[in-house]
């Protein structure tokens, strides 16, 4: 293995180590409260070091969230740029799943008129992004999250979800729009910047992740929303290794439980569906942290650990929320364990 490829690859792993023990999701259950839970986790985690701050006094469900994120993405900016630095490419891929979220965040502060961030998890952001990071967390209007991302090709791609009545309407649209864009960018890489080892194993990852994606969205717009076919195709990540075939079948399907049906016709459908779970958004949670636990320990290619690392995070980062929100509404630690159960994490 290259000493650079080497390198990223024994920083992911040791920054992983650091992730949340069996210990720790006891003594989180266990805690009575939000501000106990922070206090534990400002005093005896890796979360500390972005929750100095914090008041174990005056500890905010929402404020606790945003600082507990800042760590995902402090740790993304970091290993994304040092992977750029030694002229990888996956790299970009992971600055720019974090511009995503600022951008997709902002535009629903905006719209919600919600104030500017006073704390926000972007700030970590600013000095390896090429956006405006703090005119995004500062702006009050639309126009306002357009200018920031003047001169990007954010602009060009949010451009056209400018309301035009005063009112924005087309969130997954945009949504749709700008991961179209970003998995886009990651497929380019995985095709022109990677070994062969690392095409297949990156692959693996990704395509189960884009699948069981496109199966949840199907499921939801078929549920909730009725969708017409034409709506469906256009709200689905243009990836993944779903036959276009059986793709046109379970968004002409018409029922959900038909959609299942075809979906286990397919490859990752036989791969996963078998699992526990509780809604197709679970299945793609689980499936994602099994991918990427197994190759954070086993795989040799950096790209590979790079973004194994950030989805295992992030599932740890939902977790943590799952038990947040279980203490505020004073949900029996049995739902909780039970929702945290599928991860190993209790």
């Amino acid at each position: 293995m290259p000493k650079s490829n080497a390198a990223i690859v024994s920083k992911a792993r040791a920054m992983y180590g650091k992730r949340l023990t069996p210990s720790d999701w006891d003594n989180l259950l266990n805690c009575a409260n939000v501000t106990e839970a922070a206090a534990y986790l400002k005093s005896n985690t890796e979360y500390g070091t972005v929750l100095g701050e914090l008041r174990d006094n005056e500890v905010h469900r929402g404020e606790l969230e945003a600082l507990l994120r800042a760590k995902i993405v402090r740790d993304t900016a970091r290993l994304g740029h040092y992977d750029m630095s030694m002229g990888k490419g996956v790299g970009r891929f992971l600055i720019g799943w974090m511009e995503v979220q600022v951008i997709l965040h902002n535009v629903i502060r905006v719209e919600a008129h919600q104030a500017p961030n006073i704390r926000s998890s972007s700030n970590f952001l600013a000095e390896t992004s090429r956006l405006d990071i703090r005119a995004l967390e500062m702006a009050e209007a639309f126009d306002q999250v357009l200018e920031a991302l003047e001169g990007s090709v954010y602009h060009k791609l949010v451009l056209p979800f400018r309301p035009t009545d005063g009112a924005f309407k087309d969130f997954t649209g945009l949504e749709n729009a700008l991961y179209t864009y970003l998995y886009g960018l990651l497929y380019d890489i995985i095709e022109h910047n990677s070994t062969r080892t690392a095409r297949q194993q990156l692959h693996q990852l990704v395509d189960s992740y884009v699948d069981l994606e496109n199966y949840a969205r199907i499921l939801r717009l078929k549920a909730y929303y009725h969708a017409r076919e034409s709506q469906t195709r256009a709200c689905l990540l243009p990836f993944g290794s779903i036959p276009k075939d059986k793709i046109s079948e379970m968004i002409a399907a018409d029922t959900p439980k038909q959609v299942t049906a075809i979906m286990e016709q397919t490859r990752i459908g036989k791969r996963t569906l078998h699992l526990p779970y509780d809604t197709p958004d679970t299945l793609e949670s689980l499936v994602r942290y099994r991918d990427a636990h197994k190759n954070i320990f086993f795989s040799s290619e950096s790209s590979v650990v790079m973004l194994s690392y950030v989805f295992l995070m992030e599932t740890e980062l939902q977790g943590l929320i799952h038990l947040i929100e279980g203490l505020r509404y004073q949900v029996p630690k049995t739902e909780i364990k039970r929702l945290l159960s599928p991860y190993h994490f209790v």
